[in-house]
Protein backbone atom coordinates (compact mmCIF):
# COMPACT_ATOMS: atom_id res chain seq x y z
CA UNK A 1 0.00 0.00 0.00
CA UNK A 2 0.66 3.38 -0.56
CA UNK A 3 0.39 6.57 1.92
CA UNK A 4 0.72 9.87 2.07
CA UNK A 5 1.89 11.29 4.95
CA UNK A 6 1.07 14.97 5.88
CA UNK A 7 3.43 16.61 8.79
CA UNK A 8 4.54 19.50 10.61
CA UNK A 9 5.93 21.45 7.60
CA UNK A 10 7.73 23.68 10.82
CA UNK A 11 9.72 20.71 11.61
CA UNK A 12 10.75 20.39 8.08
CA UNK A 13 14.62 19.75 9.29
CA UNK A 14 14.30 17.86 11.90
CA UNK A 15 11.77 15.47 10.28
CA UNK A 16 14.42 15.21 7.36
CA UNK A 17 17.64 14.70 10.16
CA UNK A 18 15.41 12.26 11.37
CA UNK A 19 15.19 10.27 8.29
CA UNK A 20 19.09 10.45 7.45
CA UNK A 21 20.49 10.01 11.02
CA UNK A 22 18.26 6.93 12.38
CA UNK A 23 15.66 5.61 8.95
CA UNK A 24 13.06 6.89 10.71
CA UNK A 25 10.02 9.47 9.70
CA UNK A 26 8.86 11.10 12.41
CA UNK A 27 4.90 12.34 12.72
CA UNK A 28 3.14 15.14 14.87
CA UNK A 29 0.41 14.67 17.30
CA UNK A 30 2.20 12.44 19.74
CA UNK A 31 2.05 14.44 22.68
CA UNK A 32 5.47 16.54 23.28
CA UNK A 33 7.03 15.85 26.79
CA UNK A 34 4.70 14.43 28.69
CA UNK A 35 1.66 12.87 26.74
CA UNK A 36 2.44 9.47 26.55
CA UNK A 37 0.18 9.03 23.49
CA UNK A 38 1.58 5.82 22.40
CA UNK A 39 -0.48 4.51 19.25
CA UNK A 40 -0.39 0.78 20.42
CA UNK A 41 -2.43 1.92 24.14
CA UNK A 42 -5.89 0.83 23.48
CA UNK A 43 -7.07 4.66 24.62
CA UNK A 44 -4.62 6.64 21.59
CA UNK A 45 -7.81 8.31 20.30
CA UNK A 46 -9.95 9.47 23.23
CA UNK A 47 -6.19 10.65 24.98
CA UNK A 48 -5.07 12.25 22.03
CA UNK A 49 -8.40 13.77 21.59
CA UNK A 50 -8.38 15.16 25.13
CA UNK A 51 -4.70 16.22 25.44
CA UNK A 52 -4.76 18.44 22.25
CA UNK A 53 -8.21 19.95 22.92
CA UNK A 54 -9.89 18.71 19.75
CA UNK A 55 -13.48 18.73 19.03
CA UNK A 56 -13.49 15.98 16.95
CA UNK A 57 -11.65 12.57 16.91
CA UNK A 58 -10.97 13.00 13.44
CA UNK A 59 -7.45 13.54 13.39
CA UNK A 60 -6.96 11.17 16.50
CA UNK A 61 -8.61 8.29 14.50
CA UNK A 62 -6.85 8.88 11.27
CA UNK A 63 -3.69 8.47 12.72
CA UNK A 64 -4.76 4.87 13.79
CA UNK A 65 -4.13 4.35 9.90
CA UNK A 66 -0.23 3.77 11.17
CA UNK A 67 -0.91 1.06 12.39
CA UNK A 68 -1.91 -1.02 8.85
CA UNK A 69 1.40 -0.52 7.91
CA UNK A 70 3.22 -3.41 6.35
CA UNK A 71 6.98 -4.03 5.40
CA UNK A 72 7.21 -2.59 1.65
CA UNK A 73 4.28 0.00 2.06
CA UNK A 74 5.56 3.22 0.57
CA UNK A 75 5.31 6.72 2.22
CA UNK A 76 5.40 10.00 0.34
CA UNK A 77 5.46 13.06 1.90
CA UNK A 78 4.92 15.82 0.56
CA UNK A 79 7.12 18.95 0.44
CA UNK A 80 10.06 17.49 1.95
CA UNK A 81 12.99 18.03 2.43
CA UNK A 82 11.59 21.66 0.71
CA UNK A 83 8.72 23.11 -0.60
CA UNK A 84 7.46 21.73 -3.77
CA UNK A 85 9.18 18.57 -3.23
CA UNK A 86 8.53 15.19 -2.48
CA UNK A 87 10.35 12.24 -1.28
CA UNK A 88 9.37 8.54 -0.60
CA UNK A 89 10.14 6.64 2.00
CA UNK A 90 9.95 2.09 2.37
CA UNK A 91 8.57 1.32 5.53
CA UNK A 92 10.81 -1.54 7.43
CA UNK A 93 8.67 -4.26 9.18
CA UNK A 94 4.71 -4.69 9.99
CA UNK A 95 3.49 -2.72 12.73
CA UNK A 96 3.75 -2.97 15.90
CA UNK A 97 7.71 -4.23 14.58
CA UNK A 98 7.63 -0.75 12.28
CA UNK A 99 7.19 1.78 14.96
CA UNK A 100 8.60 3.42 17.42
CA UNK A 101 7.31 5.45 20.24
CA UNK A 102 9.58 8.40 22.12
CA UNK A 103 8.31 9.11 25.30
CA UNK A 104 9.55 12.67 25.77
CA UNK A 105 9.92 14.75 22.43
CA UNK A 106 9.35 18.59 22.97
CA UNK A 107 8.43 19.15 18.89
CA UNK A 108 5.19 16.81 19.27
CA UNK A 109 7.22 14.12 16.59
CA UNK A 110 7.07 11.55 18.77
CA UNK A 111 5.58 8.85 16.43
CA UNK A 112 8.07 7.17 14.54
CA UNK A 113 7.79 4.89 11.43
CA UNK A 114 11.07 2.84 10.85
CA UNK A 115 12.26 3.13 7.24
CA UNK A 116 14.69 1.10 5.28
CA UNK A 117 14.77 3.35 1.88
CA UNK A 118 14.82 6.75 1.24
CA UNK A 119 14.35 8.59 -2.25
CA UNK A 120 14.30 12.24 -2.98
CA UNK A 121 15.64 13.96 -0.06
CA UNK A 122 18.26 16.07 -2.42
CA UNK A 123 15.11 17.37 -3.50
CA UNK A 124 15.55 15.76 -6.88
CA UNK A 125 11.80 15.01 -7.20
CA UNK A 126 9.59 17.72 -7.72
CA UNK A 127 5.40 17.97 -7.94
CA UNK A 128 5.90 19.41 -10.96
CA UNK A 129 6.94 17.22 -12.93
CA UNK A 130 5.27 15.67 -15.64
CA UNK A 131 5.03 12.22 -14.04
CA UNK A 132 3.08 13.50 -10.81
CA UNK A 133 0.16 15.85 -12.40
CA UNK A 134 -2.18 13.53 -10.58
CA UNK A 135 -0.65 13.36 -7.09
CA UNK A 136 -0.06 17.22 -7.60
CA UNK A 137 -3.63 18.11 -8.43
CA UNK A 138 -4.98 15.82 -5.57
CA UNK A 139 -2.71 16.85 -2.82
CA UNK A 140 -4.35 20.03 -1.37
CA UNK A 141 -6.93 17.89 -0.90
CA UNK A 142 -5.20 15.26 1.16
CA UNK A 143 -5.79 17.12 4.89
CA UNK A 144 -5.45 14.24 7.03
CA UNK A 145 -2.02 12.88 8.40
CA UNK A 146 -2.24 9.66 7.23
CA UNK A 147 -4.23 8.57 3.84
CA UNK A 148 -3.68 6.00 1.57
CA UNK A 149 -3.34 6.66 -2.07
CA UNK A 150 -3.84 3.20 -3.96
CA UNK A 151 -4.48 4.52 -7.35
CA UNK A 152 -1.20 6.47 -7.19
CA UNK A 153 1.30 3.49 -6.54
CA UNK A 154 2.00 2.72 -10.05
CA UNK A 155 3.40 6.16 -10.69
CA UNK A 156 5.56 6.49 -6.93
CA UNK A 157 7.15 2.53 -8.01
CA UNK A 158 8.16 3.70 -10.96
CA UNK A 159 9.93 6.69 -10.24
CA UNK A 160 11.07 4.42 -7.01
CA UNK A 161 12.82 1.88 -9.79
CA UNK A 162 14.08 4.82 -12.13
CA UNK A 163 15.97 6.34 -9.07
CA UNK A 164 17.02 2.96 -8.14
CA UNK A 165 18.38 1.96 -11.79
CA UNK A 166 19.82 5.89 -11.83
CA UNK A 167 21.00 7.22 -8.67
CA UNK A 168 21.29 10.65 -9.65
CA UNK A 169 18.23 10.45 -11.87
CA UNK A 170 16.55 14.04 -11.24
CA UNK A 171 12.41 14.59 -11.85
CA UNK A 172 12.50 18.29 -11.99
CA UNK A 173 9.13 20.35 -12.84
CA UNK A 174 8.48 20.23 -16.02
CA UNK A 175 8.80 23.55 -19.06
CA UNK A 176 5.30 22.45 -20.09
CA UNK A 177 4.13 22.72 -16.64
CA UNK A 178 5.52 26.12 -16.25
CA UNK A 179 3.62 27.37 -19.10
CA UNK A 180 0.35 25.80 -18.02
CA UNK A 181 0.79 27.26 -14.78
CA UNK A 182 1.32 30.61 -15.27
CA UNK A 183 -1.14 30.21 -17.73
CA UNK A 184 -3.86 28.63 -14.94
CA UNK A 185 -2.65 31.63 -13.00
CA UNK A 186 -3.87 33.89 -15.15
CA UNK A 187 -7.28 32.22 -15.71
CA UNK A 188 -7.46 32.20 -12.02
CA UNK A 189 -7.36 35.65 -11.47
CA UNK A 190 -9.84 36.81 -14.54
CA UNK A 191 -12.06 34.03 -12.77
CA UNK A 192 -11.97 35.38 -8.68
CA UNK A 193 -12.55 38.94 -10.14
CA UNK A 194 -15.87 37.46 -11.66
CA UNK A 195 -16.78 35.79 -8.25
CA UNK A 196 -16.06 39.47 -6.55
CA UNK A 197 -18.37 41.04 -8.88
CA UNK A 198 -21.21 38.80 -7.38
CA UNK A 199 -23.46 38.76 -4.53
CA UNK A 200 -22.22 36.76 -1.70
CA UNK A 201 -25.65 34.78 -1.17
CA UNK A 202 -29.65 35.44 -2.68
CA UNK A 203 -30.65 34.91 -5.82
CA UNK A 204 -29.35 32.69 -8.52
CA UNK A 205 -25.92 33.96 -9.33
CA UNK A 206 -23.44 34.23 -6.12
CA UNK A 207 -20.85 33.59 -4.30
CA UNK A 208 -22.55 30.76 -2.27
CA UNK A 209 -24.28 29.64 -5.61
CA UNK A 210 -21.32 29.04 -7.07
CA UNK A 211 -19.39 26.94 -3.42
CA UNK A 212 -23.01 24.84 -3.55
CA UNK A 213 -22.41 24.07 -7.64
CA UNK A 214 -19.21 23.11 -6.58
CA UNK A 215 -20.26 21.02 -3.77
CA UNK A 216 -22.71 19.37 -5.52
CA UNK A 217 -20.29 18.36 -8.70
CA UNK A 218 -18.18 16.98 -6.05
CA UNK A 219 -20.46 14.23 -4.81
CA UNK A 220 -22.41 16.18 -1.86
CA UNK A 221 -26.14 16.73 -1.64
CA UNK A 222 -27.25 19.55 0.13
CA UNK A 223 -29.47 18.59 2.88
CA UNK A 224 -29.69 22.03 5.35
CA UNK A 225 -28.97 25.67 4.88
CA UNK A 226 -28.29 28.16 7.30
CA UNK A 227 -28.16 26.69 10.38
CA UNK A 228 -27.40 28.20 13.71
CA UNK A 229 -26.18 25.98 16.70
CA UNK A 230 -27.88 29.52 19.33
CA UNK A 231 -23.93 29.41 20.51
CA UNK A 232 -22.25 30.94 17.64
CA UNK A 233 -22.34 28.06 15.18
CA UNK A 234 -23.24 28.53 11.86
CA UNK A 235 -23.26 26.69 8.30
CA UNK A 236 -24.29 28.06 5.36
CA UNK A 237 -24.48 24.73 3.87
CA UNK A 238 -24.75 20.73 5.39
CA UNK A 239 -24.09 18.29 2.70
CA UNK A 240 -23.91 15.19 2.74
CA UNK A 241 -22.61 11.91 0.68
CA UNK A 242 -22.03 8.30 0.57
CA UNK A 243 -18.94 6.89 2.57
CA UNK A 244 -18.56 4.34 -0.40
CA UNK A 245 -17.46 6.93 -3.01
CA UNK A 246 -14.27 7.58 -0.80
CA UNK A 247 -14.26 4.02 0.47
CA UNK A 248 -15.86 0.85 -0.10
CA UNK A 249 -15.04 -0.90 2.84
CA UNK A 250 -17.12 1.93 4.98
CA UNK A 251 -20.86 2.56 4.67
CA UNK A 252 -23.18 5.41 5.66
CA UNK A 253 -22.89 9.39 4.98
CA UNK A 254 -20.32 11.46 5.18
CA UNK A 255 -21.66 14.96 6.86
CA UNK A 256 -19.72 17.95 6.31
CA UNK A 257 -20.63 21.59 7.30
CA UNK A 258 -19.93 24.77 5.13
CA UNK A 259 -19.30 27.77 5.71
CA UNK A 260 -19.04 30.27 3.03
CA UNK A 261 -17.63 34.07 3.09
CA UNK A 262 -17.15 36.42 0.21
CA UNK A 263 -14.28 38.23 2.03
CA UNK A 264 -11.21 39.78 0.39
CA UNK A 265 -7.73 40.16 1.82
CA UNK A 266 -7.76 37.39 4.33
CA UNK A 267 -10.31 35.53 6.32
CA UNK A 268 -10.06 34.74 10.26
CA UNK A 269 -10.45 32.56 12.56
CA UNK A 270 -14.23 33.22 13.42
CA UNK A 271 -14.76 31.66 10.04
CA UNK A 272 -13.53 28.44 11.85
CA UNK A 273 -15.08 28.96 14.81
CA UNK A 274 -18.13 28.79 13.48
CA UNK A 275 -17.54 25.41 11.27
CA UNK A 276 -16.33 24.12 14.76
CA UNK A 277 -19.31 24.90 16.44
CA UNK A 278 -22.06 23.15 14.71
CA UNK A 279 -19.37 19.85 14.95
CA UNK A 280 -19.90 19.40 19.14
CA UNK A 281 -21.65 16.64 19.50
CA UNK A 282 -20.63 15.11 15.88
CA UNK A 283 -17.36 13.64 16.26
CA UNK A 284 -17.49 12.57 13.13
CA UNK A 285 -18.24 15.34 10.80
CA UNK A 286 -16.15 17.21 8.49
CA UNK A 287 -16.27 20.73 8.18
CA UNK A 288 -14.97 23.30 5.20
CA UNK A 289 -14.51 27.06 5.08
CA UNK A 290 -14.94 27.95 1.59
CA UNK A 291 -13.65 31.86 1.49
CA UNK A 292 -13.29 33.85 -1.80
CA UNK A 293 -10.00 35.48 0.29
CA UNK A 294 -6.76 35.49 -0.74
CA UNK A 295 -5.90 33.62 2.05
CA UNK A 296 -6.66 32.36 5.67
CA UNK A 297 -4.83 34.38 8.77
CA UNK A 298 -2.27 31.84 10.60
CA UNK A 299 -4.82 31.68 13.50
CA UNK A 300 -6.94 30.48 11.04
CA UNK A 301 -4.79 28.23 9.32
CA UNK A 302 -3.89 26.66 12.74
CA UNK A 303 -6.78 26.50 14.32
CA UNK A 304 -8.19 24.39 10.99
CA UNK A 305 -5.35 22.12 10.94
CA UNK A 306 -5.33 21.01 14.91
CA UNK A 307 -9.29 20.35 14.10
CA UNK A 308 -9.34 18.59 10.39
CA UNK A 309 -11.13 22.01 9.49
CA UNK A 310 -10.90 21.93 5.62
CA UNK A 311 -10.15 26.03 4.28
CA UNK A 312 -10.36 26.72 0.58
CA UNK A 313 -9.51 29.93 -0.61
CA UNK A 314 -9.74 31.74 -3.90
CA UNK A 315 -7.27 29.20 -5.58
CA UNK A 316 -8.59 26.45 -4.43
CA UNK A 317 -11.96 27.51 -5.25
CA UNK A 318 -10.93 28.24 -8.90
CA UNK A 319 -9.00 25.15 -8.81
CA UNK A 320 -12.37 23.14 -8.44
CA UNK A 321 -14.58 24.97 -10.89
CA UNK A 322 -12.00 25.49 -13.71
CA UNK A 323 -12.63 21.64 -14.93
CA UNK A 324 -16.42 22.52 -15.42
CA UNK A 325 -15.93 25.33 -16.65
CA UNK A 326 -15.34 23.82 -20.67
CA UNK A 327 -19.31 22.82 -20.43
CA UNK A 328 -20.29 26.34 -20.89
CA UNK A 329 -17.91 27.64 -23.95
CA UNK A 330 -19.77 27.91 -27.20
CA UNK A 331 -20.53 25.06 -29.60
CA UNK A 332 -17.95 24.83 -32.48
Amino acid sequence: MIYNIRHDRKQRVKIRERIERDRRVSQGWGGGKNGDLDLRHDDFVSKTYRYYELRTTRIATNLLRMMDFRDGDILVLPHLPEYGTVSLHIVDGDFPDCYEYEQADPTHLNHGVRVRESFGLHGQISVRNVELRAYNAKLPYLRLPVLPIPDLESTFQNIISALRAEQHRQFTASALDDFLVEAAEKMASCLTEQMQAIPASGGDISFEAVCERILVRNGYRIVARNQFDGRGGDADLVCTRPRSKLSRFETGDVTLYVQIKKHQGETDVHAVNQVLGMLQGQPNGDGCVMSAADEFTNEARELAQKHGIALLSKIEICRLLMPFLSEYLPPE
